[in-house]
Formats: C-alpha cells, structure tokens, sequence
C-alpha cells in the first residue's frame, strides 16, 4: 500500500528506558512439564478446545502426505497442547507473567508539528 510522505514515521534516536524492558525469566524449566508421547498414539478424542469439527478443519485426517501413524501422532499432540489453540478471541490468552513482564511501550515527548497555511495571493 501507498503511503504519503506526510505520513511517514520517523524514528528518534534515543535509548530505550530501563523501565520499558522486557526480562525474560525461567521461573521452572518448561521441558519438565511436557507429556510423553506414546509409541503407539491412541485415536483421538475430542477434547475441550480440539473438537472433531475443529481437527476435521485442520485436514490433520485427510493429509495424504503423512501415513496412518504419523497422524495420530498429530492429532495427539495437538490435543496434549489444546489450550495453546484459539479459534476465536475468547479463546485466546497471553503469555504468564512470571515468564514475561508485561510490555512497556515508551513514547518520546515531542512538539506536533502544524501544517502552514500558504498564504493568499491579494
């Protein structure tokens, strides 16, 4: 898409605030909690998130490029993560906070510039 000059963002050259950063932290390893997988996947069960319909959508079944197996496994770990899935925006969530910190945004105090009326010709 076009955009005018007039509307181009200019950035400023400054430093980010100490407050404004983002810490990442580790407050437990995440790879303890995630569940094992089975060398046999079971068929699948609809789940709370993961209905049929919803998996039927994602053609997970219908994919011919993976074998019979390979798909269970999919829809298997599909269901194990269903919670990580949203399909609308009451389903969707953010990340912990213990995790992240919430973002900052900072802005740079400035002066708007005003558009100058040209003058008129007498």
């Amino acid at each position: 898409a076009y955009k005018k000059v007039a509307n181009k963002v200019r950035p400023v050259p400054t430093t980010m605030p100490a407050h404004a950063r983002i810490i990442r932290k580790f407050p437990e390893d995440p790879l303890l909690s995630i569940p094992t997988l089975s060398p046999i996947p079971p068929a699948f069960m609809p789940g709370k998130r993961l209905t049929q319909q919803r998996i039927d959508e994602l053609g997970v079944f219908t994919n011919e490029f993976l074998w019979p197996e390979e798909r269970k496994l999919t829809a298997q770990v599909l269901t194990n993560n269903e919670f990580a899935l949203a399909w609308d925006e009451t389903e969707k969530g953010r990340f912990r906070d213990d995790y992240f910190s919430p973002v900052i945004i900072p802005t740079v105090e400035h002066v708007p510039w005003a558009h100058r009326q040209p003058p008129i010709p007498p």
